[in-house]
């Protein structure tokens, strides 16, 4: 149901403030859920293992000592897979979470631009009707 300037009901706001009002809830209880994200990746035979935090930055970082027997590039190649491979648990489960919450983050821009320019049209018809009630406006 599209809301055009001057017919927004009462029943709009409040369908309006219902629907709001869900979605508060729903993203509070994913906020909730997101915080306990953590991410774990290994590497060389898990020699290497790293640990990310829910928003996917590494916080720990564990060698076995056997992998310091590792060549430089080895052990920093081992490094890197843990590192990538603990973010992608994170955003694994981050993207799960999301999907199971059942709110919508697509970030659908022509959406949020029409819903845009619907709250300007809005105000500038509110805008246009209070000037026609403001005192001394079309006296000469």
């Amino acid at each position: 149901m599209a809301l055009t300037p001057g017919g927004i009901g009462p029943d709009d706001l409040e369908r309006v403030a219902r629907e709001a009002d869900q979605a508060l809830r729903r993203l509070s209880g994913l906020q909730e859920r997101l915080d306990t994200v953590r991410g774990t990746g290994t590497a060389a035979d898990g020699l290497v293992v790293a640990s990310a935090d829910g928003s996917g930055r590494i916080d720990s970082i564990q060698l076995n000592p056997r992998a310091m027997r590792m060549g430089s590039e080895e052990l920093a190649e081992a490094l890197l897979r843990a590192i990538n491979a603990a973010q992608d648990d994170c955003s694994r489960q981050t993207n799960g979470l999301i999907a199971d919450s059942g709110v919508d983050v697509s970030g659908n821009q022509a959406a949020y631009e029409a819903m845009e320019r619907q709250v300007l049209e809005t105000h500038a018809a509110i805008m246009r009707g209070m000037e026609r009630f403001s005192p001394g406006h079309g006296r000469g």
